[in-house]
């Protein structure tokens, strides 16, 4: 319990109660955003529904690029690998790497 002073002999005593917080479990919101949305509905809180499907399509569709790009990444550098092996000029290869690795950082970037 807390006592503030307001005047020479007004004491009010404040009662401070913990804040409970909870957090959702993101794979649940994915899986059954239904039930979690009328389970908060209980609680008087409103889940933009609709707002959240928006943004998982939009994760899920920036996932997928990152692993298209990632794979075609990876097929440059053994491309790079078996170039540079023979001795042949290696340099387009590994401009076009260098440009998917720019695209990566900012994929990266978007999915955080």
């Amino acid at each position: 319990m807390r006592q503030i002073e307001l005047g020479r002999n007004d004491l009010v005593q404040w009662r401070f109660k913990p804040i409970r917080t909870a957090m959702i479990d993101i794979q649940q919101l994915r899986k059954d955003i239904d039930t979690v949305a009328a389970r908060l509905a209980t609680r008087h809180f409103a889940l933009d529904v609709a707002g959240f499907n928006a943004l998982e399509a939009e994760r899920k569709q920036i996932q997928t690029r990152t692993e298209e790009l990632q794979g075609k990444r990876n097929s440059l550098a053994k491309q790079i690998g078996a170039l540079k092996g023979k001795g042949e000029d290696a340099s387009a290869a590994m401009a076009e790497a260098n440009s998917i690795a720019d695209e990566l950082k900012s994929s990266a970037t978007r999915l955080e």
